[in-house]
């Protein structure tokens, strides 16, 4: 409500004597009236409706298991899985995220509170993923309650407003991304931290109590080390504070500066942690297509602005959804003329400019304060970061990095329909029953749309159940996708999807990642190194040994540190055993033993010459029962039992869910006529057996 409206209301509303004091300022919360909300409960009830319907929206999630970069940050991070300790916390602390998985070259990432909080959950629930979800979710649910009240005391104790923002906001299809991967908690926690800062801002320019500015350093905190983006609020912080109080200049400067050294202080612990670590790899076109145009800096920044266009569209009609768009799917504009680009600068340039416009005219005086504008300059700081346009970040465009922008828009596009729907702006809204009869069209339009919108949540939140429901569908949005033919070949050659397959569908599932595989090499001549391993698996599991160690080197060249690499060629030492030791077995039957001996000799000397691998794989990642079990294999093979199971017993203990060292140990035992061992290990394999799949479910 502007001053001048106000001042108009309170002039028919006083008593004919003169007011001795100035009317209540535009921005100030006034008392509540009787015609303001009926019960100090009713903002809760509105608030607990937001929650309970980011819960049921997203209460599908509940079943779906670890997918895309859950495996890399918690489900294969030793680091995550380690037992909680305070060393184990400081190691968390000043490491990268990735550290700790197989694959950890990428150093640039650091959000230590994010992995803690995995760090605890591993502990807590098992390693059950199921549970994962549901923290997400409450987490998600708790962030839409705070956006909610922040707005409620914008809107001076009024209720509409702020819950269709925070309705529009919980029920958003391009979250589903953020809520669905557990690893994307970082995006959830970073914004918590946010509006828990802006809420505590809010109550101690209220109140004056001390102990609201230091939850609110504490909510920041949390928010920084858990994405690094967040620092981008201590801009937010003082533009919060301009235009929804009273405050004075110096004393915003003085606030807003508590938070930018919060935000020095957790790039100081950022730079202390990362600066040991070399820089990561050159960024490719395969995870950043802008990088194709790189040379052309007008095209790129025009790219950009293009890909900014689609996050638009992607914001009003939320489909199809992707966990990537990665080359070929988004491509570069092929001139500054193209129809695409032009629409989305003149759009953003539009936007851009009524945002700025209005905090330079309400700052002068000229013009009232727009919560539309806040909404939009909220978006522009936010998406900034992201957008590709200032410099290329690892990605060309995610539906998680749109999480904090899209709530400036959801703010400025309620806001800027409520300038012409809503009715209640001088009186209270009341019952829901009243407000939504005063302005039926705000309501109606506003909840249609969150009602499609939850649908689409709903739905979508199902692809994310498993990798390959994830991958095969969206996909057929995508069908050129690099990154996500990388992904289903990735997961059709993997152990994971092998596990419960027949031989015959195992064969076909190899033959069909090495096409999917191909094929993203077809349409950019480069795999990650992952993916060269991946794909070294399939032809390795259609028995073609030699196309196998061409990519497993390939692999190998790209990261030399990675223990599957590693792992990976000794498999092919070990298993290309076999052919000697098949003509031994052809020359014995056949009466010539001396040629039989040689060849069995050649074979044990393939055999032996796996052993390095297995052994330097277990040195990088003395946790992995596989290496144990190759190992124990090394050793049952050229007749050594006791040692194999040692080893076999040691993979064991490190997981007491591998049912490869269970199956060894029966053989072995057997083999040496310990009947009674060999048939406990045979009864805990059924057990295993029945305990995977039940946790798979």
């Amino acid at each position: 409500m502007g001053k001048k409206n106000q001042q108009k209301n309170q002039a028919q509303a006083q008593a004919p004597i003169a007011p001795k004091a100035k009317p209540t300022p535009a921005m100030q919360v006034p008392k509540a009236s009787s015609t303001m909300a009926s019960s100090k409960y009713t903002p809760w009830v509105y608030a607990l409706v937001l929650f309970i319907v980011a819960f049921a929206i997203n209460s599908n999630t509940f079943k779906n298991n670890f997918v895309l970069d859950d495996h890399g940050i918690i489900k294969n991070n030793k680091i995550t899985k380690a037992p909680v300790s305070w060393a184990n916390t400081k190691t968390i602390f000043s490491t990268p995220l990735r550290k700790g998985d197989f694959s950890d070259l990428e150093n640039s990432l650091y959000r230590p509170f994010t992995k803690f909080l995995f760090n605890i959950e591993w502990n807590v629930f098992g390693g059950d993923p199921h549970k994962f979800h549901i923290v997400n979710v409450l987490l998600y649910g708790l962030t839409g309650i705070f956006i909610f009240f922040i707005f409620y005391d914008i809107m001076k104790k009024k209720w509409v407003i702020p819950f269709l923002i925070s309705l529009l906001f919980i029920v958003h299809p391009i979250h589903t991304e953020v809520v669905a991967n557990i690893k994307s908690g970082d995006e959830v926690l970073s914004l918590l931290g946010s509006v828990i800062a802006l809420r505590c801002v809010q109550l101690y320019l209220q109140q004056h109590k001390m102990s609201y500015l230091i939850l609110g350093v504490l909510g920041y905190l949390m928010g920084s080390f858990s994405k690094e983006s967040t620092v981008l609020m201590m801009f937010m912080v003082p533009l919060f504070i301009y235009y929804f109080t009273e405050t004075d200049l110096k004393k915003n400067i003085l606030i807003s500066s508590i938070f930018a050294v919060c935000s020095a202080f957790f790039l100081f612990c950022r730079h202390l942690s990362l600066s040991g670590y070399p820089p990561s790899s050159k960024l490719s076109a395969l995870d950043n297509y802008l990088v194709l145009s790189n040379d052309n800096i007008p095209i790129r920044v025009a790219s950009a602005i293009n890909t900014l266009g689609l996050y638009l569209k992607t914001f009003f009609i939320p489909h199809p959804l992707s966990c990537d768009y990665s080359y070929s799917s988004l491509e570069p504009v092929k001139s500054l003329g193209e129809p695409t680009f032009l629409l989305s600068l003149l759009i953003f340039s539009a936007l851009f400019v009524y945002g700025v416009w209005n905090l330079i005219q309400s700052f002068s005086g000229k013009k009232e304060k727009s919560i539309t504008a806040f909404g939009l300059l909220w978006f522009f700081v936010t998406v900034s970061i992201a957008s590709n346009v200032f410099f290329l970040i690892g990605t060309s465009f995610g539906e998680r990095l749109f999480f904090v922008p899209s709530l400036g828009l959801c703010i400025a596009v309620v806001y800027f329909l409520s300038t012409y729907l809503y009715k209640n702006k001088e009186q209270g809204d009341g019952a829901f029953a009243k407000a939504f009869s005063t302005s039926p069209i705000l309501f109606a339009l506003v909840l249609i749309v969150s009602a499609l919108y939850s649908y689409k949540t709903y739905a979508r939140n199902a692809d994310w159940k498993t990798d390959f429901a994830l991958f095969s569908r969206d996909i057929e949005y995508y069908p050129n996708s690099t990154h996500l033919l990388f992904y289903l070949g990735n997961h059709l050659s993997s152990n994971e999807y092998a596990e419960d397959k027949t031989p015959e569908q195992k064969r076909q599932a190899s033959y069909d990642a090495i096409a999917k595989l191909t094929k993203s090499m077809s349409i950019y001549p480069a795999l990650p190194s992952d993916g060269y391993n991946q794909l070294g698996k399939a032809y390795f599991n259609i028995g073609n040994y030699d196309s196998a160690q061409k990519y497993y080197l390939k692999a190998f060249s790209e990261d030399s540190t990675n223990a599957i690499f590693i792992n990976n060629l000794g498999t092919i030492y070990y298993n290309t055993s076999d052919q000697f030791t098949n003509k031994g077995n052809a020359y014995m039957q056949a009466g010539r033993p001396d040629s039989a001996n040689y060849y069995y000799y050649l074979g044990k000397n393939r055999l032996l010459e796996a052993q390095p691998y297995f052994l330097l794989a277990h040195s990088r990642d003395t946790t992995e029962p596989d290496f144990m079990n190759n190992i124990g294999c090394i050793y049952g093979a050229t007749q050594r039992p006791d040692s194999a199971i040692y080893w076999f017993e040691k993979a064991h203990l490190s997981d007491d869910l591998d049912i490869t060292s269970l199956n060894f140990l029966e053989i072995t035992y057997r083999a040496i006529g310990n009947i009674q061992k060999a048939d406990y290990y045979k009864a805990l394999l059924v057990e295993t057996k029945a305990r995977r799949i039940a946790e798979r479910s």
